[in-house]
């Protein structure tokens, strides 16, 4: 994934090294609701520089920017996103459980859920983050289809926490960056010496898993070593923002695009 020149942190980092990149989690989901166009918009106002996002796939085989397996923790409807089509997802208000920091609630407000294609569409410009959440070969190859219509591929990265479905996806179209699997990841910072040409760009980790400190110095150099960028989620307090930043990490994911976009520096746009 290429970041495109337009995006806000071209103008906002002058700096020798290269800038840290902010993930706007879910289009900063604590700001307003998760995966939708208003939380997209909110977040790029803050100075996002990618929009991380879930996908999952319709009855009718759509690929549909969402979370969770079924609709009912943040949108007016019940049931699973597999069992809908997309023209029944986009009736649902994706608004109806959420209110912002400030109280104000977006119930009723015409927030709707989209699928990934219209998102490409409403936002062409954008470097986007996939993550596959369905466990199938099936989404990825939608994923893979959608994508290429679009003429996406140097502005995507793709992930998974399925190990399957994302091989699939690579071998679908092997010129977009991915993420590494959970397996990849231990095998780099377990086995470095034996490590080779990694099949991904991207680590995509938190900062301990198991008890394991996955964001030392040592670790994240390994990986710059090897041209694969360190992004860490969710990073949503202001400490462990500069602590990443000082460190030098490539982005990390956060909810809170109110802090990190002013942490560096980026201008509101429209707020």
């Amino acid at each position: 994934m290429k970041i495109d020149s337009s995006s806000p942190s071209s103008s906002s980092t002058p700096s020798l090294a290269p800038p840290v990149l902010l993930y706007a989690h879910r289009g900063s989901m604590a700001l307003a609701p998760e995966n939708t166009l208003a939380a997209f918009e909110l977040a790029l106002n803050y100075g996002a520089d990618v929009m991380e996002i879930d996908v999952r796939l319709s009855r009718d085989k759509q690929v549909i920017v969402t979370h969770d397996e079924s609709v009912d923790r943040t949108c007016s409807g019940h049931g699973r996103v597999c069992d809908m089509s997309l023209s029944e997802l986009e009736t649902l208000d994706a608004g109806y459980h959420f209110t912002d920091l400030d109280g104000r609630p977006y119930r009723d407000t015409g927030v709707s859920l989209i699928s990934l294609e219209q998102m490409f569409q409403q936002l062409p410009n954008v470097p986007i983050n996939i993550d596959i959440k369905d466990n199938s070969e099936e989404a990825a190859q939608a994923v893979a289809k959608v994508i290429e219509k679009n003429n996406r591929q140097k502005s995507v990265n793709v992930g998974s926490f399925h190990a399957s479905a994302l091989l699939h996806f690579r071998s679908m179209l092997p010129e977009v960056t991915t993420a590494a699997t959970q397996a990849e990841v231990a095998q780099l910072y377990f086995k470095r010496s034996l490590y080779r040409q990694p099949a991904f760009e991207y680590l995509q980790i938190p900062l301990h898993y198991c008890g394991i400190p996955l964001s030392t110095i040592d670790f994240i150099r390994h990986a710059a070593k090897r041209n694969i960028k360190t992004v860490y989620w969710t990073i949503n307090n202001r400490q462990s923002m500069k602590r990443l930043i000082e460190l030098g990490v490539s982005g990390f994911v956060t909810d809170r695009m109110d802090i990190a976009g002013p942490l560096l520096g980026r201008q509101n746009q429209q707020l």
